[in-house]
């Protein structure tokens, strides 16, 4: 079939391009050989010797991992490919549903000789459910061992039957005419369809993501991936960069500047961005777009780019600048199920520990910071995450630090009813507030509740207005308290009832409020005493069915309960704390084809013997 030629024209219409793998399936060394052939770089890098161009972190490049989402683009013909490099190990798998979400198309890198592994299938799963369209490459067809009609057979298999190798125009079509009914009249009525043809036809299949194209060949020596680049090209969609409409931009990545600035990686999807212009998270001061070689300052960009904006200080990631189109899917991942304690090696730098993780929470939602008891708490994902953190702080921050043993992040429920009072005037209770609140057990997952049952007259309204506001304002107020109970940790299902209020005249402050709020509600917390909870999974686990029973021995040493069982499949309940190590046994219980699924099903009294042995301040 034709090839379409490359060249470094500017583009007319880019193409955003997520390459994917399971760990050491030679993900960035394709990268490093798209962006070669391509013209990007006059010679590829190599993870082992830490010079690929997506790899920038010092740690990745130790590692020989990709821990955060980069771009490096090439142009070929009038389109500009913006490659999007994503985290193939577990830990980091928010950070791969971030980067999917940006993508026009994706390239699902799978070894010739290793197969299909555990994190390809939960990978393809995710592409699947963001209808991303993909193209698989089986790669490392230059190794011993490898096998490619092997390979195909099984990700037909355990990923999907619509696959279609790129191979004689014969196979080709009587692969697509078990999709396309109009092609498949046209073969019986006037003869095998022209190469074009055929092309428009998975064209339209790949993009609406009804088959998959599978290619082969090898990053190593380059063989298969000039074909792969043609597929790319003629099969995944493309933005032509319209600058009409709206603006419409999503945040996918935050970094910083050598300056400490805020630097937000944007996927535009509609409109136009330019420097001075303002958006509710800030003004862009500074933009860059990508281009061959690196990213390059612009004064304005447009649609389907991918591009680097300085001055919104005010940005999170997941945040949309300007309109969120309609139809765009949602990112859905787990927060971090663990946390750790982490100390700053030298006691002189704690404060400079704490502004240096507030930092890193802010650019990441999923990174929770708590200090309890003068120590400080982060959430994570996994030991690796809790390893990268650590060295983030070395490297960026100069500061060494001491991480404990993760544990999960559980949460008390009040055990009965307590009551506690302020009254103004008494020794000692300082604030002119008089407060009163109850708490007492609410159902399971409804959260925190607030009833005012004092007297209306009592209320301090003409500092607040009516008195919805002042109830907004006061279960904004409990939000610190109950953050942290008598065992550490977050109080929930709770209701609280604010039973007495008054003040003096001219009095209160907000502020005196809130402080009185905090008092009352941690007294009655610890009248009414807190049971210590534990997360509990529901987790699917899919296998071979040849493997059944060294799957079922695994579960039942983690203490898994079985809900349901089916050949090849496995529903549980498993405390969260143990699904880690459940992943990691199964790997050789099941030859490494383990898929679990795991999703918090409920909370349950924690089964140690001293639920505050186990809690943050224990």
């Amino acid at each position: 079939m034709d090839r379409t030629p490359l060249a470094t024209a500017v583009p007319r219409r880019w193409l955003n391009l997520g390459v994917l793998a399971h760990v050491d399936a030679g993900k960035t060394s394709l990268t490093e050989a798209l962006l070669q052939l391509g013209g990007a770089v006059a010679e590829r890098g190599r993870v082992d010797d830490g010079t690929t161009q997506t790899d920038s972190l010092a740690m990745e490049r130790r590692r020989g991992i990709t821990i955060r989402a980069a771009v490096a683009t090439f142009h070929a013909a009038d389109v500009g490919v913006n490659i999007v490099d994503t985290p193939g190990h577990p830990d980091f798998i928010a950070e791969v549903d971030r980067s999917l979400s940006v993508l026009d198309g994706a390239v699902l890198v799978v070894s010739a000789v290793e197969g299909i592994q555990a994190q390809t299938i939960v990978l393809h799963r995710a592409l699947r459910r963001l209808d991303v369209p993909t193209i698989f490459f089986v790669n490392k067809v230059d190794r011993m061992g490898a096998d490619v009609d092997r390979t195909i057979g099984k990700i037909r298999h355990h990923l999907t039957e619509s696959v279609v190798p790129l191979g004689s125009r014969d196979q080709l079509c009587a692969d697509l005419a078990g999709y396309d009914d109009l092609l498949l009249q046209e073969w019986v009525d006037g003869g095998l369809p022209s190469a074009e043809r055929l092309w428009r036809s998975l064209r339209e299949l790949t993009s609406g993501c009804v088959v998959s194209p599978v290619l082969s060949g090898s990053a190593r020596t380059l063989a298969g991936v000039e074909e792969l680049t043609d597929a790319i090209l003629r099969l995944f969609p493309t933005s032509n960069g319209d600058a009409e409409g709206p603006t419409a931009g999503q945040v996918f990545k935050i970094e910083r500047t050598s300056k400490r600035a805020r630097l937000c990686s944007i996927r535009l999807r509609a409109g136009s961005l330019a420097v001075r212009d303002h958006v509710a998270q800030g003004t862009v001061t500074a933009l860059q777009v990508h281009q061959p070689g690196g990213a390059v300052p612009a004064a304005r960009a447009t649609a389907g780019q991918i591009i680097q904006v300085e001055g919104l200080d005010q940005a999170r990631i997941g945040d949309w600048i300007g309109t969120r189109p309609a139809g765009v899917p949602t990112p859905n991942f787990r927060p971090p199920a663990l946390q750790s304690t982490i100390t700053a090696t030298d006691p002189a730098r704690q404060n400079d520990l704490y502004r240096a993780l507030a930092e890193l929470a802010d650019i990441d939602p999923l990174i929770t910071l708590r200090v309890q008891d003068d120590e400080l708490h982060v959430s994570l994902y996994g030991k690796v995450q809790q390893e990268v953190i650590a060295e983030t702080l070395a490297t960026e921050y100069g500061i060494e630090v001491v991480l404990g043993q993760p544990s999960v992040i559980c949460i008390e429920r009040p055990t009965g009813i307590g009551h506690a009072v302020l009254r103004y005037g008494e020794p000692d209770h300082h604030y002119p507030v008089t407060l009163g609140l109850t708490v007492a057990p609410a159902p399971p997952g409804s959260g925190v509740a607030l009833e005012i049952t004092a007297e209306h007259g009592s209320l301090p309204l003409h500092v607040y207005g009516p008195t919805e506001v002042f109830r907004e304002a006061v279960l904004k107020y409990l939000e610190d308290p109950l953050s942290s109970g008598p065992h550490g940790w977050p109080v929930t299902d709770v209701k609280v009832t604010l039973t007495e209020s008054g003040y003096p005249p001219a009095s209160p402050r907000p502020a005196e409020v809130r402080a009185t709020t905090a008092l009352v509600v941690t007294q009655a917390l610890q009248a009414a005493g807190t049971t210590v909870c534990e997360p509990i999974d529901r987790i699917r686990v899919e296998f071979p069915s040849d493997t059944i029973s060294e799957v079922l021995k695994v579960l039942g040493r983690h203490g898994a309960t079985t809900v349901s069982s089916e050949p090849a499949v496995v529903e549980a309940l498993l405390r969260t704390g143990s699904v880690d190590a459940l992943r990691h046994e199964l790997i050789g219980a099941a030859h490494g084809l383990a898929v679990v699924d795991a999703h918090l099903d409920h909370y349950a009294v924690r089964r140690s013997a001293s639920a505050s042995s186990s809690s943050p301040k224990g």
